[in-house]
């Protein structure tokens, strides 16, 4: 009998370097202690069966062809609402050859990504922090070690699970946010080798470096944001090209002055962010900048902090930098007091955990 194997790992919080890192500027990125958990126990039903607490009411159980092909029992359309991710990682490690499931003993799998909600009832609504990528990290190397293979090396294995996310993603995204959950802690990101090379090493931030981690309380589509850059890129190539230049720029100079501790630079570095930011946003027509980052970026100069949107904007969360806890704490009350949420996130450490 196959032993059971669980798995987890952490969601992200993108510090600088947003867009342009999708065109190879440099990125640095957090993995935070909110974690994506997965378990794979022998299915007693002998079909692969999934369950989603907090998410889905009732599991879904997964049939699998003679061909390969994939088709969910039941409620075919609540399934793939659900456990949409599930088929398309399933079909996703088949093609690349890394797992063959109608091999594979079948598992009941629990999914359990409830860290990633804030909230309960009708006021629960999802936090952008990565769940997806979380998920794709924990899911894979759990379906790994079903099938009692070892997992690559580091560099390998991200390389393998950023092609999957963006094939499951129809194609974009950087993968920043697979680097944060499999490596865990403060990373450098930066696509090599004509944008398609993930390359992630470990960072330390300054130490007298205080960051505010606020939720607007409106979750954003980064999917939506990405295909209207790259829409945006077809029809004016030329004026989106030079804001995405000086997105890189800044990047550049944001990833240097973590790299060298000096958090001065860095905060000036935060604000000319914010308005390279501004000038995409234009640029491509979407409110990278939404009015509840406005209202918090606002809020942040009163008190003499820096603040720029977390990730692609539109929503989601927010990041406040200063260097004096006087400052964090006062802007921390306020942002509170106007209705954002400040949550305790803090770098977690340990990025992909497996019992496998």
């Amino acid at each position: 009998m196959t032993e059971p194997v669980q798995t987890s790992a952490p969601g992200k919080l993108v510090l600088i370097g947003e867009y342009a890192v999708l065109f190879g500027a440099p990125a640095v990125v957090i993995a935070v202690n909110r974690r994506a958990r997965v378990e794979l126990v022998p299915s007693a039903g002998g079909r692969w069966s999934f369950t989603a607490p907090g998410l889905a009411a009732e599991p879904a159980d997964l049939e699998l062809g003679a061909n390969g092909d994939l088709s969910w029992l039941g409620d075919a359309a609540t399934a793939r609402r659900h456990f949409g991710l599930v088929e398309r990682l399933l079909n996703g490690l088949t093609e690349a050859g890394i797992i063959e499931p109608r091999a594979l003993p079948p598992p009941q799998a629990t999914l359990d990504t409830r860290a990633f909600f804030h909230g309960s009832g009708d006021e629960r609504k999802k936090l952008g922090l990565g769940s997806s990528a979380a998920l794709t990290v924990a899911l894979a190397s759990a379906l790994l070690g079903w099938a009692g293979k070892e997992r690559p090396p580091d560099p390998e294995w991200l390389r393998t699970l950023v092609d999957l996310h963006r094939g499951m993603q129809g194609g974009l995204g950087s993968g920043i946010d697979v680097a944060a959950s499999l490596l865990g802690g403060v990373v450098r990101y930066q696509l090599e080798g004509a944008g398609v090379e993930p390359v992630a090493a470990a960072l330390a931030l300054p130490e007298d470096l205080q960051m505010l981690c606020i939720w607007t309380g409106r979750p954003a589509s980064t999917g939506d944001l990405l295909a209207r850059l790259e829409a945006s890129r077809e029809e004016d190539p030329q004026a989106v090209e030079q804001a995405l230049g000086r997105l890189g720029e800044v990047s550049v100079e944001g990833v240097g002055a973590l790299e060298r501790g000096r958090s001065a630079d860095f905060l000036e570095v935060v604000e000319a962010f914010w308005d390279a930011l501004e000038d995409l946003g234009r640029e491509i027509g979407l409110p990278i900048l939404s009015d509840e980052h406005r209202r918090l970026h606002r809020l942040a100069s009163e008190f003499g902090v820096r603040y720029k949107p977390s990730g692609a904007g539109g929503g989601d969360f927010g990041l406040a930098f200063t260097t004096d806890p006087g400052q964090a704490a006062a802007m921390a009350a306020r942002a509170t007091a106007d209705g954002f949420k400040v949550l305790d996130l803090r770098v977690d450490p340990v990025g992909l955990a497996c019992n496998c």
